[in-house]
């Protein structure tokens, strides 16, 4: 995805050179390099508009009368962090979301709305892309795969073959998001099959949904072009996605938590982190304001024997590489987006200042940048039409004649 570079990197080039000045100069860095693993101390970080143009030891050639001076006194400065793989529409508004996310150090969520979806179709898909643009946070949408899930037990809406296509004609939707019936997949459903071949033609990513799936299942599904699953719960199920060539979304969410069941072992099997990422699913406000967001899975990650630099590569360069966008955002890097988190502690990690391209967003958990909310349009608060309900709607009939237990042959209860 070009994200502006095309344009931008002359400038770029120049500030670099110290033939322009750069908008912005951090000093005093303790860089986390997600590219080599490292702790860079006395790191310096200059910004033209809203990419980076150099990170270095010595930024003074980009210095100018106008140039804003932040010395962060060898605080540290990782990526942005990611949300690969959630549903904001099961909760809130994505700019209610984005309110709670940033000061979390989460620049960037990856949206799969199939509530909205599933009520609305198409034109909520549209109209909740569209409220999730302009916000200082990034979101980026994908199509929900395979909608209904069973069309025998669900009557929601879904999206045509042509309005997937002319969704993908926005440059923030990336592709399919959950192909929630693997079954669908191995037993060549067309509708399934179509939509699949369509994304692959178009070079996009494809969410997976592997809940139970496993041996010659697994391998057909992957086979498919899908090659990632947030639905592992434990090690054996991790390392046969792994061993695969699969991307693994570590869920640690309202749904689930399964960082606790999985870390430990990874790290006990000495296995590559390199495919790993952290998600939620989806998160209840309540739970962000309590627990955090990404920067939870961090904490947690760490306290459970993982190196912080690794949760912190985990946490923001994997799921862009993942995405196809390392070229743009995951790490801190000449070219890339200026989305950063400077914090005090490694080990503890709260994130500080927070900035999206440049911006300072938030600040020691407080939303420093505003955030507009967009007005709803009326129609979306009528997509749900059910007709008068009365006792007898909740009655099931059945044409066979259950057979009463006689009491004398119920279970007695102790008085405890």
């Amino acid at each position: 995805m070009n994200l502006g570079l095309a344009d931008a990197f002359p400038s770029l080039t120049a500030v670099a050179m110290g033939e322009k000045k750069a908008d912005l100069i951090l000093k005093n860095c303790r860089l986390v390099s997600v590219y080599t693993g490292e702790i860079i101390p006395g790191t310096e970080i200059a910004i033209h508009r809203d990419r980076i143009a150099y990170v270095g030891n010595d930024a003074d050639h980009a210095q100018g009368p106008d140039t804003r001076i932040v010395n962060l006194e060898n605080q540290y400065v990782c990526p942005g962090l990611a949300d690969p793989h959630l549903h904001i529409d099961q909760f809130v508004l994505p700019s209610e979301f984005a309110r709670m996310a940033l000061p979390c150090g989460v620049t960037s969520l990856f949206s799969d709305p199939i509530d909205v979806v599933s009520a609305a179709g198409y034109r909520g898909f549209e109209e909740f892309r569209r409220l999730s643009e302009g916000l200082p946070i990034r979101i980026f949408q994908v199509v929900p795969g395979g909608l209904p899930v069973d069309p025998k037990f669900s009557k929601s809406m879904s999206m045509t073959l042509l309005e997937e296509q002319s969704a993908l004609r926005h440059p923030h939707v990336l592709g399919m998001g959950e192909v929630f019936s693997w079954t669908k997949v191995t037993s060549g459903d067309p509708r399934t099959t179509k939509s699949i071949s369509a994304m692959l033609e178009r070079g996009c990513v494809i969410n997976g949904h592997t809940a139970g799936a496993s041996g010659k299942k697994l391998n057909a599904y992957v086979s498919s072009g899908i090659i990632s699953c947030h639905e592992p719960i434990n090690l054996d199920q991790v390392i046969e996605r792994l061993r695969l060539g699969m991307w693994v979304m570590i869920r640690e969410g309202s749904i689930r938590r399964d960082l606790k069941e999985i870390i430990p072992g990874i790290l006990a099997g000495e296995i590559s982190t390199d495919r790993l990422m952290f998600c939620t699913d989806g998160l209840d406000p309540a739970e962000i304001a309590g627990m955090g967001h990404i920067d939870h899975c961090i904490r947690e990650a760490v306290r459970l024997g993982l190196d912080p630099v690794d949760a912190i590569t985990i946490a923001s360069r994997n799921s862009f590489d993942y995405y196809g966008m390392g070229r743009d955002l995951g790490g801190i890097a000449p070219g890339r987006l200026a989305d950063m988190v400077v914090f005090e502690n490694m080990q503890s990690f709260r994130p500080g200042m927070v900035f999206t391209g440049g911006v300072p967003v938030a600040s020691d958990g407080t939303m420093t940048a505003p955030v507009k909310k967009k007005r709803i349009p009326s129609w979306t608060r009528d997509t749900v039409r059910l007709s008068a309900l009365s006792e007898n709607d909740f009655q099931v009939s059945s044409k066979k004649t259950l057979r009463q237990t006689p009491s004398s042959c119920l279970p007695r209860l102790s008085p405890e």
